[in-house]
């Protein structure tokens, strides 16, 4: 629109052999518009679809390292999602309320962490999750999100593919959801990362995407997470993005992690 009325005015008040300096700044200034409907436009499908970023721990709550993530987050006015181990909240029943009470988003990962067991069939899968889910309403007074983190992911190699077909199925027929991640930080293997890995492993892998759920990982040993983290969060906000947890999803934006196959992957 600021072009077109630019261009009708050139074309009304200068001859075709307009003076070259002339010519010259009516081409910046058509450039400089250009930029601000560029600019208005980015700013605008910011604002209508912001960038934003779930902060998920695994296999918590840990008596060394899970109160130093707490802090972080909380200096940093940051919530995260946490899925659970129901064993571990019954060793540290004071760390998972404190979570709780701290606003963090409190999700079911397992009771047991043994994938041998917990992966025999549907049954053996689901005496393991409400285990756990008792677990964590005993201790915060609170159900568990709807959301859930599998071990190893809903497309683990340790589960039998029928298996983990039948758990899926019966997850969803159970209204509840199962979410993996776009972004991992690579700390599964605490021997085989470092801080830098870590921090680049999240920076890189989240480049371009509106919406980035990152796997990390709260055990005894995760020191380098630990470690990491204050510049994860500060690369992340200074990249636009919005931080959130699993605690008050839209449709729309299930839909949106249903199409990037974070959620209820097939």
């Amino acid at each position: 629109m600021f072009i077109s009325a630019i261009f009708i005015l050139t074309q009304f008040f200068f001859p075709v052999n307009v003076d070259k300096k002339l010519s010259s700044q009516l081409d910046d200034s058509i450039n400089n518009v250009k930029a601000y409907d560029h600019n208005l436009g980015t700013a605008y499908n910011n604002v209508q679809n912001p960038k934003e970023v779930f902060l998920t721990f695994d296999d918590g709550p840990c008596i060394n390292n899970t109160r130093k993530i707490l802090k972080i987050l909380k200096d940093n006015n940051v919530k995260a999602t946490f899925f659970v181990v129901g064993m571990k909240g019954e060793e540290n029943p004071q760390i998972l309320k404190e979570l709780s009470n701290s606003g963090m988003s409190i999700g079911v990962h397992t009771y047991s962490h043994e994938y041998s067991q917990m992966y025999k069939n549907a049954d053996a899968y689901f005496k393991d999750y409400y285990a756990c889910k008792s677990v964590i309403k005993k201790i915060t007074g609170r159900n568990p999100i709807v959301y859930v983190r599998m071990p190893g992911g809903s497309d683990n190699l340790v589960a039998s593919k029928s298996n983990l077909e039948n758990i899926k199925k019966s997850l969803n027929e159970k209204g509840l959801k199962y979410v993996d991640w776009n972004v991992s930080a690579g700390d599964a293997e605490v021997g085989k990362t470092s801080v830098d890995k870590i921090k680049h492993n999240i920076m890189t892998q989240s480049k371009g995407q509106r919406i980035a759920v990152i796997l990390m990982h709260d055990t005894y040993y995760n020191n380098f997470t630990v470690e990491a983290l204050p510049d994860v969060i500060k690369y992340l906000k200074g990249e636009g993005f919005i931080f959130r947890t699993f605690d008050d999803l839209t449709p729309g934006e299930e839909n949106k992690m249903v199409d990037l196959k974070v959620m209820n992957r097939v």
